[in-house]
Formats: C-alpha cells, structure tokens, sequence
C-alpha cells in the first residue's frame, strides 16, 4: 500500500510544479560512515557507531529516506568499572514533501513523516511516528550582506511512542520549534534552535521522580546553539583534498517542569552529536551540555559520484549533567566514509 501511495505521488506532484516527467529523472545518494571513539579521561567511552544512509528524490518535491544507525559499546554511567555492552540499533525511514510556495506567499515548507524503532538490545524495543511541518521566512530577508539567514522556520510537530516489545507503555508529544540559521563572514554559521514541548506518558513511559513521584506529563524547553567553521586546508589535487571543520555550544540545554528520568525523544532526535557525551543522572529538570569539536578530513573523489574520505577529531565536553561544569574531557573520534550518487 506504501508503495502504490508514492507512485501516485509522483505525477501528481510533477502536474502541480509544471515539471513533465522527461524533465526530471528520479535521483538519490547513498552513504556509509564508520565512527569509532575512544576513552574520555578516566571515562570507558570506547565504543564504534555505523551509519547507512539512502535518499532518494522521487521528484523535484518529494523525497525518500532510509537510516540505519547501528553502535556498539555505548557509554552509560552506572558508577561501575566496566561501562561497555550497552548496543543500540536505529533503523528510520522519512517522507518529505517540499512546498515552493505556501500560499502563494514567499515562504517555503516542507512536511515529513518519520517512523523509526530504538532496540537496546535489553528485552524493549520502542518505535515513534514523527509528523512535523516546517514554515521557512528566510526568503524574505536580503541574503547579499555580510551577515544573512539562511532558515528562519516555525516548526510544529507530533510524536507518538509505543513499546513494540517488553512491557506496555506509550506516550505522545505535541511541539513546536523555531529554527534559524545565521550565515556569518569567513565561512562562520550559527544555528539557533528553540522548542517547547509537552509530553503525555502511559503505562511504561511513566516518569519516577527523585521522591518515587509518577508523573503522567511534562513540560519541556530545550535550546541548541551551534557555532560552525568549515575551510579547505590543502588541495592536492582536482580529486582530493584536506579540510577542517569545527563545531561547538549548547547540545542541549533543557528546562523542565519535572526531574524526571526519561529521556525526551525529542532531545535525542534533535541534537547535533550522535554520540551523547554526558553522564545522564536522571535530572532533567535543569541541565545543559556543552561541547567543542574540531575535525580534520581527507576526502578523494574517485569519480565524480563516488568519493570516500577517512577523518579524525578530538571532542571537549562537560562529562555530567547538571549545574555546574565539571569533568571536562577530551574524548577523541574518527572513522572513515563513502558516498555514492546515482
């Protein structure tokens, strides 16, 4: 039935923008990516993380994508030696349409439908449906300054959460964002987004508080603050080159009305490092995470669709969440990669 609903997709979208089916052939990438982590200080954090990502255009307006996230090792604190064993496996699957115009205003949109499934491996596993439908004004701000934005979008969105395996339990998620991007001199950007948010829990999904409290809902803020810088450090040749990259701030900082022990999906599905570098004591009811993170990459262009690139860095984040900034650590990364355009 999926399938049949985005073949009807296509010509029909390719009718309303005018564009003939000889004028479009569908077009996608897909990627490969290898993370592997090391130690953080006195911190077990070694861990690896694989990545398989496949988008494919169906048409000028309608897009496929399919992400598979797969780790092993992950570090979660639990006070013991051996902080390992902790696997996790992602695999998602997003629908998006794009709209050039809404309402025959200058601004654009893009509305997505998102499933996904998280299996910890533990006896649980949980999967979300995800709706959100951006509203971007950049078009409407003079992009030729020094200083331009790039995305200035409202964002509502809808999740909804259940257990497919383990005990029974769901919850849902009504929120809405503000997204904004700053494009900034010498090849500077900062991404600025804001999201409140309130939760409704059942069964499972039940909050326990620091007094044994159970909650049926919270209410969340959350705020991500990204200053980025990309640059060319040496090309070799037409086919490879050397860059570096960093980027650096608030991943996240949370305000809520509950100290409570989960985790909001939102916040994992939001934030700019896959990989969270903090210890999770269970209180999020005021807490942040801070993080800088240069890069160096190698990339060779074996043709002009295929490229593989091998990259390493070096990550300084507070390891603990909470008030006060303490047990920074560097924690260094690196892997390698291929992508491939079709």
């Amino acid at each position: 039935m999926e399938n049949k609903r985005i073949l009807f997709l296509v010509p029909f979208m390719a009718l309303a923008t005018g564009v003939t089916a000889e004028e479009f052939s569908p077009n996608g990438s897909v990627s490969v990516t290898q993370t592997f982590y090391g130690d953080a200080g006195d911190y077990q954090t070694e861990g690896g993380h694989s990545n398989v990502d496949l988008s494919y255009n169906l048409t000028p307006l309608v897009s496929l994508e399919l992400e598979w996230d797969r780790a092993w090792n992950l570090y979660t604190y639990t006070g013991a030696d051996n902080q390992y064993d902790n696997s996790y496996s992602n695999p998602q699957a997003t629908l998006s349409v794009s709209q050039n115009s809404l309402f025959g205003t200058k601004a654009t949109g893009e509305t997505s439908l998102n499933y996904q499934n998280h299996n910890f491996f533990d006896g649980s596993k949980t999967s979300y449906v995800m709706v959100q439908q951006s509203i971007d004004l950049a078009s409407y701000f003079d992009k030729s300054g020094a200083v331009s934005l790039s995305e200035l979008a409202i964002q509502p969105a809808y999740v909804h959460g259940w257990n497919t395996d383990g005990p029974s339990g769901s919850f849902n998620t009504a929120a809405i964002a503000l997204l904004s991007t700053i494009q900034l001199p010498a090849n500077f950007s900062l991404t600025l987004n804001g999201y409140l948010f309130k939760e409704w829990y059942s069964g499972n999904f039940v909050l326990s508080g620091q007094q044994n409290q159970e909650y049926d809902s919270a209410n969340y803020f959350m705020l991500m603050a990204w200053l980025q810088y990309s640059s060319t450090l040496h090309k070799f040749s037409e086919n490879d080159s050397l860059d570096f990259s960093f980027v650096g701030g608030l991943d996240p900082y949370i305000t809520s009305n509950r100290r409570a022990a989960w985790s909001p999906f939102l916040m994992g599905d939001e934030i700019y490092e896959w990989n969270s570098p903090t210890v999770m004591n269970g209180n999020y009811k005021d807490t942040y995470v801070l993080f800088a993170l240069p890069e160096v990459t190698y990339t060779y262009n074996v043709s002009k669709d295929l490229s593989l690139n091998v990259f390493a860095g070096v990550k300084y984040s507070n390891q603990v969440w909470g008030d006060e900034e303490k047990d920074w650590e560097w924690q260094p990364q690196g892997g390698l990669g291929m992508s491939y355009n079709f």
